[in-house]
């Protein structure tokens, strides 16, 4: 009789551990723009992994880092990626923290011309800078249509630095990108500086890239940034969500662009309202290296948080002759951070 009842007991224990509910998953508000980092988390939910982390992403979408860093009380998000001039003119107010790098997009963003622009008859006039197209005579003057306080408007100033002009010397008209796209397309203004996809776009209507922030020496990390508050409050589920991100950075190394490209064309239909092709697809998941946590971990690597460090405070330099006086508003070192990757890295061992 005890075998039997031995083999009742095992059944009733197994039907009890089947009832009992799995740990619930912590719920993870995160914002994005519509562009390739936000990939990366829509991978990972189609995956499911995001639920074996233990975090339930949901995924925000705004038109433009300005618009994503202003919204955070009113969305209430905890993580989000975002390009770094928007990002470190955020830290002035102590609200946001930057805990890792989402890509680098130095190559998709660019500065556009009409095919007849005379900017494309000058070439390499800097020595330092030998694949930008422009001159001064070509450019002072001219009508330029770019988003405000963006990655973009970042490379403009530096294509023109490199021309020997500032922002005195042209006409800037500050248009969100597919507006901007937009009237460029029916004839308004001679210049562009917007980032991918919509230069993609741009060119597949026939216009010229002058130059790419990577031939200025604009190098433009698009960073993923934290709410400090929650940071502070949760720092495990900062660590699970960096977790789920460098995952799908390793499933890219893995897999390459070309075996990603079908996902990334569903994920531009679905979440980006875009219409890509698997050539387009491609280019975009080239155009945007990513980095892994050993990768990360050196960038971020000695004083003053390393490499990341100083091309952020380049940035920051930036944003205060943007916005001057602004100088003592900007957060401490402690803004940008690696202690979650650190943390990451540790509990791997």
């Amino acid at each position: 009789m005890r075998f039997p009842a031995l083999l009742a007991v095992c059944a009733l224990l197994c039907c009890l551990l089947q009832a009992s509910p799995s740990p619930a998953a912590t719920p993870l508000r995160t914002a994005w723009l519509g562009e390739h980092e936000a990939f990366l988390v829509w991978y990972a939910k189609e995956k499911g992994w995001d639920k074996e982390a233990g975090l339930d992403i949901s995924m925000l979408r705004f038109d433009s880092g300005k618009s994503l860093i202003e919204n955070i009380k009113a969305y209430d998000w905890a993580i989000a990626g975002c390009g770094a001039v928007p990002a470190m003119q955020a830290t002035m107010s102590d609200r946001i923290a930057v805990i890792g790098i989402a890509n680098d997009e130095s190559r998709a963003n660019a500065i556009l011309v009409r095919p007849d622009s005379p900017v494309l008859r000058h070439k390499g006039g800097n020595p330092d800078f030998p694949n930008v197209f422009g001159s001064a005579a070509s450019v002072k003057g001219k009508i330029v249509l770019c988003p405000k306080r963006t990655s973009a408007r970042y490379l403009l100033d530096r294509w023109l630095a490199a021309l020997g002009l500032s922002a005195k010397d042209v006409v800037i008209e500050e248009l969100d990108p597919t507006p901007a796209l937009g009237v460029f397309k029916n004839g308004y203004g001679d210049i562009l500086s917007i980032w991918a996809p919509y230069t993609r776009e741009a060119e597949h209507m026939g216009f010229q890239v002058a130059a790419r922030s990577q031939d200025c020496g604009a190098l433009q990390p698009v960073l993923l940034v934290a709410d400090r508050e929650f940071a502070e409050r949760d720092p495990a589920a900062v660590q699970a969500f960096l977790q789920v991100y460098l995952r799908v950075v390793e499933e890219i190394r893995r897999q390459g662009p070309r075996a990603l490209a079908p996902d990334y064309v569903r994920f531009a239909e679905e979440w980006m309202h875009r219409s890509l092709s698997v050539d387009d697809a491609v280019a975009d998941l080239t155009d945007h290296p990513v980095f892994s946590l050993a990768e990360q971990l050196e960038l971020f690597a000695g004083k003053d948080g390393g490499r990341i460090g100083a091309q952020l405070r380049e940035i920051v330099a930036f944003s205060e002759r943007m916005n001057p006086g602004t100088t003592a508003r900007h957060a401490a070192p402690d803004a940008v951070t690696d202690r979650f990757l650190r943390a990451l890295r540790q509990e791997s061992k």
